[in-house]
């Protein structure tokens, strides 16, 4: 697997990042500073009317035992309400400072096939914020910088073509980083029984895999290798 020096992951809730986590902790692991943008507060993800009140606290702290797992190098709340991702002038600012600051020679983003409305509106917005962060503009919201590449990590169902990377080595990481994810586990019971198969994978001789699309205003500078 190719890595990078510094990637930036967005993602509309806290978790939605470990869909690739496979990646984010092979670059880690090479040595790569990966930094998550997480935009809502992920409180509407609760199961239990009592948690109604804590339920961002604790997805918080689910957040910093994900970061452990997989070796995140610093995760951003921009704190944006649950179900309430919108592409507006002051989450594009906030965004624009994220690029300009960290400057990732790859970012990677949500895609448009996806029933959550809070996915769909951070792929909606992410061309317009890219390309804003390369112009001279927003003088106090640091120097201008246009990331290299931009890759779709979800919802890319018919999108294409693909990037597919083998991460079995990382498969048990991954699982145990969704395990640690408690209230969205006995939300969504059935991941126990995927996480652990995931967990089982590489015992079994089986392979896990990741898939990115590249985006569409993305430039390679050469045809990619064939396939070995």
């Amino acid at each position: 697997m190719h890595t990078y020096e510094r990637i930036m992951v967005w993602g509309a809730h806290p978790d939605d990042e470990i869909i690739m986590g496979g990646t984010i902790a092979a670059h880690a692991d090479a040595g790569a500073e990966v930094v998550v943008v997480t935009i809502s507060r992920g409180d509407a993800g609760y199961c239990r009317a009592e948690w109604a009140e804590t339920i961002v606290q604790q997805r918080q702290e689910e957040a910093a035992n994900c970061d452990r797992i997989l070796c995140i190098t610093e995760r951003v709340f921009l704190g944006w309400p649950d179900q309430g991702v919108r592409h507006d002038w002051k989450l594009t600012r906030l965004l624009i400072e994220q690029l300009r600051k960290h400057r990732p020679q790859a970012l990677f983003t949500l895609g448009p096939n996806d029933r959550n409305r809070d996915h769909t509106a951070v792929h909606e917005m992410t061309e317009e914020i890219v390309w804003q962060a390369g112009e001279n503009i927003l003088a106090d919201h640091g120097e201008p910088y246009t990331v290299p590449l931009v890759f779709i990590y979800a919802g890319h169902e018919g999108l294409g073509p693909s990037v597919v990377v083998d991460t079995t080595a990382w498969a048990a990481r991954k699982a145990d980083a969704w395990l640690s994810q408690t209230t969205q586990v006995e939300m969504l019971p059935r991941i126990r029984e995927r996480m652990a198969n995931l967990k089982r994978l590489q015992e079994e001789g089986g392979t896990d895999t990741e898939r990115f699309v590249l985006w569409q205003a993305s430039t390679l500078t050469d045809f990619p290798a064939l396939p070995r």
